[in-house]
């Protein structure tokens, strides 16, 4: 039963974590992994699987490379 609960919470911080990353990405296309996480105050590795499952999941894409490119949200149709 705890395991459930603790599961629950974890998801839940993960899904509210996911949806501020896509709002700092959607106000600042240009915001970096360093920023990301000092804003959400967690650690890079953390944004950088936090990224992954946005990009997995085809909200956004990175366009060009890291120094100088930039972040592109995927409209859904």
């Amino acid at each position: 039963m705890r395991k459930n609960v603790n599961e629950n919470v974890t998801e839940n911080v993960t899904e509210k974590r996911l949806v501020q990353l896509y709002n700092q990405i959607k106000s600042n296309n240009f915001i970096s992994i360093d920023q990301l996480a000092e804003k959400l105050n967690v650690t890079r590795r953390t944004i950088l699987r936090d990224i992954e499952k946005l990009k997995k999941n085809s909200k956004i894409q990175r366009i060009g490379p890291d120094k100088g490119g930039y972040w592109q949200i995927i409209e859904p149709d």
